[in-house]
């Protein structure tokens, strides 16, 4: 089964473009691993328990079952939500609680991303640092990476350490940008 990574804004207010790209992915059969933040995170665990496809949704906290380690930016609600309704809660996906909170976090979203065929971000922002670094992951590692420009109009900045460009794409028929890495030349000598 294919899978799809979501991400985002920590500061996305409530679009229903979230919950239309997560039910069309779902619908299509393939599987959401998502994070465990507020904003865009949360949003997809919200959608994912409103759509009930419950085999589907693989959330990846950087927080332990019991909420250690989560902090002001971490919706826990949503993913205990998530565990109750029986969907598969990875706790701790990012490591220990011995490891400072922001390295649990780029490695949750490392961890979230392995085995997914595309990643897709839902951005508050033009200049979403966190999300963006992930999505230079995804892109790292030769991922499709589409981004949905939420509040604002036009692309969002490129990707740090990637050559490339965002271009005007289509996700399952919702339009939006992709990034397109800049081809590698090989020297003829």
């Amino acid at each position: 089964m294919s899978a799809i990574h979501f991400g985002g804004s920590r500061s996305l207010t409530p679009s229903p473009l979230v919950s239309q790209v997560v039910c069309a992915v779902l619908a299509s059969g393939q599987a959401v691993h998502v994070g465990c933040a507020v904003g865009a995170d949360q949003q997809v665990i919200q959608a994912a328990l409103a759509a009930g496809g419950h085999s589907f949704l693989f959330v990846f906290a950087a927080f332990s079952q019991g909420g250690q380690g989560a902090w002001s930016g971490s919706a826990v609600q949503a993913v205990s939500q998530a565990k109750q309704a029986g969907f598969l809660v990875h706790f701790l996906a990012g490591g220990s609680l011995a490891l400072p909170l922001r390295a649990r976090l780029i490695r949750r979203s490392q961890v979230a991303l392995h085995g997914c065929s595309a990643s897709v971000f839902f951005l508050a922002s033009p200049f979403s640092p966190g999300s963006l670094a992930v999505a230079a992951h995804a892109a790292c590692s030769g991922q499709p990476v589409f981004a949905f420009a939420c509040g604002f109009s036009g692309a969002p900045v490129s990707l740090r350490g990637q050559a490339g460009q965002w271009v005007a794409a289509s996700f399952l028929g919702f339009p939006c940008w992709q990034w397109h890495p800049a081809a590698v030349q090989q020297s003829m000598f």
